[in-house]
């Protein structure tokens, strides 16, 4: 099945982001700055359906199906890793990664999920932690988390934010392993939002929208 997030030209203040789309299996890279990466992930699962905001429309195409953003369904097809912001302190490692579905009260899905976990928590070395409180964690482990919940969620298309920043070389290169293999998996495709062309990541891209305030965007083909 071919799944597609769309958008039309959005609007963040004197920012303009292009009319682009993301496939399955796909890597675009937005090149913006904080306040307009905060803006787009802060507006991703809220506009649709349930609150409609002028110069705000995005959707994910899947099969025969059109899911507005802000909906229900579009969250389930959506990952996202947002920097330093994977983690509620008072809640277990566990408990953490499975938030998604201990919202959603669906216990099929919850119980396969628990299921599943104890091989992701194998696969990035989060067994050992996996029942203690989260409290205050490195930039790596508020990544991994990130990472851990869209191996269960299985998403469409990941939207991340600089999950990398801030960790040391030798976490950082694990996590590059990781992610990318991850992604490999899931075959999602993955939609980075970054500061900057040279931010780290490792990730090769289709393509590099340059978003500016004065709207002077290029499309760039090249990749890494």
């Amino acid at each position: 099945m071919k799944d597609t997030l769309h958008w039309d030209e959005l609007h963040l203040g004197h920012t303009t982001i292009p009319a682009a789309s993301v496939n399955r299996g796909e890597y675009l890279r937005l090149v913006m700055d904080y306040p307009c990466q905060f803006a787009f992930m802060q507006n991703l699962f809220q506009s649709g359906e349930r609150q409609l905001r002028p110069g705000w429309n995005m959707w994910l195409k899947s099969g025969d199906h059109t899911y507005a953003a802000g909906t229900p369904e579009f969250s389930s097809h959506i990952g996202s890793m947002i920097r330093n912001r994977g983690l509620i302190a008072n809640l277990t490692l566990r408990e953490n990664i499975l938030l998604p579905f201990l919202y959603h009260a669906d216990q099929q899905q919850l119980q396969q999920a628990e299921d599943e976990i104890i091989d992701i928590a194998q696969w990035l070395g989060l067994t050992s932690s996996l029942d203690d409180k989260a409290g205050e964690r490195t930039a790596y482990t508020h990544a991994l988390i990130s990472l851990a919940r869209c191996m269960l969620i299985k998403p469409a298309i990941i939207v991340a934010q600089e999950v990398h920043i801030g960790m040391p070389p030798e976490q950082l290169e694990r996590f590059k392993a990781f992610s990318m293999q991850g992604l490999v998996q899931l075959g999602a495709g993955l939609l980075y939002l970054t500061e900057s062309v040279d931010e780290g990541s490792g990730l090769e891209y289709s393509r590099s929208l340059m978003i500016t305030p004065d709207c002077q965007n290029v499309d760039s083909q090249e990749e890494k």
